[in-house]
């Protein structure tokens, strides 16, 4: 396999949100896609920073239809998808919780399942997401406004009660940017709610570069906890809430980083709970050597995952991390 490198892969990228040149390499020489990958640090306000970063056409074939979306709109096996949709509906009453009804705004809304459950209960509800591929399972099964391309300027001013950047935050060229205009379209004492992985975590710093929530080449910024609160603050918000537990996020990000430790083929597990159309037609899931090793791997694995999972929440460490903030 030829592995491609970039002209400026050693150079190292400005800070998005500083402006200034990043000094520290953190992770080296990972390989995705055919292709190299570094990750460096903003030393000003700790930001990682994947070098090189992908241009746009190259996002738009990994996030297509078949490679990132599912065309039936189902992501994962359906055991999963009901337990997705059970937190979704917590998420839900969490929102709730601030702003009893009005309207939300979805970045990167997906295949809209959260809207879909927002409309149902009264809710005004708009979406935005990286393109018209991405944006047509909403639009055509749930008919959600579903708004695509550069973000900036859509929206009217202080037009929306809540915004809601479910991991996507990480994905965007420009989130410095993404948070100013969250501000600009959020009524006064509006909510943000913004859910990241987080490289301060202890999930991240036993996983380093085979850490499942890094994925490279989609996430092109990664966020600390600390760092993030920062960059929300400085953009005018009050943080209200900052949770160090997603059960959906924390445990399995555990779970898949131990297995990818133990010599089985990266995040070959999520591979196998994916759904069918959006399984590697070319890859054989079953039978095969790494399908068994996570398996029997799983019944030791599991317990410290959840174990895991609460200590580092405990610690203010969780491998994400999901902060309400209100506009100031």
């Amino acid at each position: 396999m030829k592995i491609l490198e970039s002209k400026t892969e050693s150079a190292f990228p400005a800070c998005s949100f500083c402006d200034e040149k990043t000094k520290k390499l953190v992770l080296k020489n990972i390989f995705k896609y055919e292709k190299k990958y570094n990750i460096f640090e903003c030393s000003s306000c700790r930001t990682w920073i994947t070098s090189p970063n992908p241009p746009i056409e190259e996002l738009s074939k990994l996030y297509s239809i078949g490679n990132y979306r599912a065309k039936t709109g189902k992501r994962f096996v359906p055991f999963l998808e009901k337990i997705i949709y059970f937190l979704t509906v917590r998420k839900r009453n969490r929102v709730k919780g601030y702003v009893s009804e009005g309207r939300i705004l979805d970045i990167g809304c997906g295949r809209g399942l959260f809207l879909n459950l927002m409309k149902k209960d009264g809710w005004l509800v708009t979406g935005h997401e990286f393109d018209e591929k991405s944006a047509s399972y909403a639009k055509n099964n749930y008919e959600i406004d579903v708004h695509t391309g550069d973000l900036k300027g859509q929206f009217e001013k202080e037009s929306f009660d809540v915004v809601n950047i479910n991991h996507v935050l990480e994905h965007m060229k420009k989130p410095g940017e993404t948070l100013s205009e969250c501000n600009r379209i959020l009524k006064k004492g509006g909510l943000l709610v913004v859910a990241v992985p987080n490289i301060d975590s202890l999930q991240a710093k036993f996983g380093k570069k085979i850490w499942f929530q890094l994925d490279i080449p989609f996430h092109l910024y990664h966020f600390s906890s600390k760092g993030l609160v920062d960059l929300i603050k400085s953009k005018l918000f009050h943080v209200d809430l900052i949770r160090h537990f997603k059960f959906e996020y924390n445990p399995f990000g555990w779970l898949q980083t131990m297995l990818n430790a133990s010599g089985i083929r990266e995040n070959h597990l999520y591979d196998l709970l994916k759904s069918s159309d959006l399984k590697d037609k070319n890859n054989k899931y079953f039978p095969s050597i790494d399908a068994v090793k996570s398996f029997l791997l799983i019944p030791l694995y599991l317990p410290l995952a959840l174990i895991f999972s609460a200590i580092e929440a405990v610690l203010n460490k969780g491998g994400t991390v999901e902060i309400y903030s209100l506009k100031k």
